[in-house]
């Protein structure tokens, strides 16, 4: 399908309003597909501020986007108005370090953070590991310093940290922003669940 120029001058308008332009499902606070969800996690790691575009609020960005890059999936990222690729792609380039020099992000030295699991947030995380035993504990801190803890396929570049017995996996960029991070019970809305923070910051609302 051909692009229209209407269309063209609307994307090119979006690539114009900053240095990194992610077309997604979704928003970076409430994505709606999981590879717009992880593209944009790999995102928020390197930097705190970008544009996203949510094509599912148009049907002419969302199908003109993919002629804009003769790129037939969502979600696409853009640098400097140059189309990078789409979530798996922006996974490599993560990996690899590429994506950092994209991004101006230097490449921290492979350093083995502080990190205390207490406990009582250990027991229940080996309660909710339970029959996962092919699932690993991952740790990301952002660029705004905000640290969130899930399961998931044990990264090919991850670093490991031991604390109360069990074993965390994470990036060299997390891991050089997880030291002094603790991992406590907290009382939440839905219940007691797990609270990562560094003592000293205040908790993220």
């Amino acid at each position: 399908m051909s692009l229209d120029e209407a269309t063209r001058s609307r994307i090119e308008s979006f690539l114009d309003q900053d240095h990194v332009v992610l077309f997604m499902k979704g928003t970076r606070q409430f994505p709606q597909c999981g590879f717009s969800a992880s593209t944009a996690g790999l995102l928020d790691r390197l930097v705190p501020e970008y544009t996203t575009v949510n094509v599912l609020e148009d049907d002419d960005i969302r199908q003109g986007i993919k002629d804009f890059a003769n790129w037939p999936t969502i979600p696409q990222l853009y640098i400097d108005r140059e189309f990078v690729g789409g979530c798996d792609l922006v996974q490599e380039l993560f990996e690899s370090g590429e994506l950092h020099e994209m991004l101006g992000v230097a490449m921290p030295e492979p350093v083995t953070p502080e990190i205390r699991i207490e406990d009582d947030a250990a027991a229940l995380i080996r309660e909710a590991m339970q029959g996962h035993e092919n699932q690993a504990l991952l740790l990301s801190v952002d660029a705004r310093g905000n640290a969130r803890l899930q399961m998931g396929p044990e990264p090919s570049t991850a670093l490991t940290v031991e604390s109360a017995g069990l074993m965390l996996h994470t990036d060299p960029l997390s891991a050089s922003r997880a030291d002094g991070l603790v991992i406590e019970l907290a009382d939440t809305s839905q219940g007691q669940g797990l609270r990562v923070h560094r003592p000293g910051r205040a908790p993220e609302e």
